[in-house]
């Protein structure tokens, strides 16, 4: 069983890279740039919505030499072999990988958050039960909003 330690990772000047541009990746990026906007998305066909952002957006498949001078990255395509190749390439390189929807693959998991300025409440199962999870983020945001 994978278990996962909650903790806040320092992000400021560090770049994060996306692989996978659609709404697997646009999911997970509506979280981390609440965070950052040192995002690097590269895939060969990039969601709409991600094209306004700012992002660095890099239109190809992925290559190993992708990962050179990222700090984490997200493997978010919806080929599993391919975020298996990703996950794999990181791991050699010591990078730390979060493959999008698969707990068993990845070195981290995001929790369901809800940020205040600069509070931030985060929900996690431990990756095991994403429904109840967002579930539990909501009403606590419900409970938040009745006490302003």
């Amino acid at each position: 069983m994978k278990v996962f330690l909650p903790l806040n990772v320092r992000i400021d000047d560090k770049k994060i890279l996306f692989v996978g541009g659609g709404n697997i990746a646009m999911h997970k990026i509506q979280t981390v740039e609440l965070y950052t906007g040192n995002i690097t998305v590269i895939a060969p066909e990039i969601h709409d919505d991600l094209k306004k952002k700012g992002f660095e957006l890099v239109y190809k498949e992925y290559e190993e030499k992708d990962l050179d001078g990222f700090f984490l990255v997200y493997a978010a395509t919806d080929n599993i072999e391919v975020n298996r190749r990703i996950k794999r390439d990181a791991a050699a390189r010591g990078l730390m990988v979060n493959v999008v929807d698969n707990r068993e693959l990845s070195d981290f998991i995001s929790p369901a958050i809800i940020k205040e300025g600069e509070m931030t409440i985060a929900v996690s199962s431990n990756g095991q039960n994403v429904k109840k999870t967002v579930a539990l983020r909501n009403r606590l945001r419900q409970m938040l909003k009745k006490k302003e």
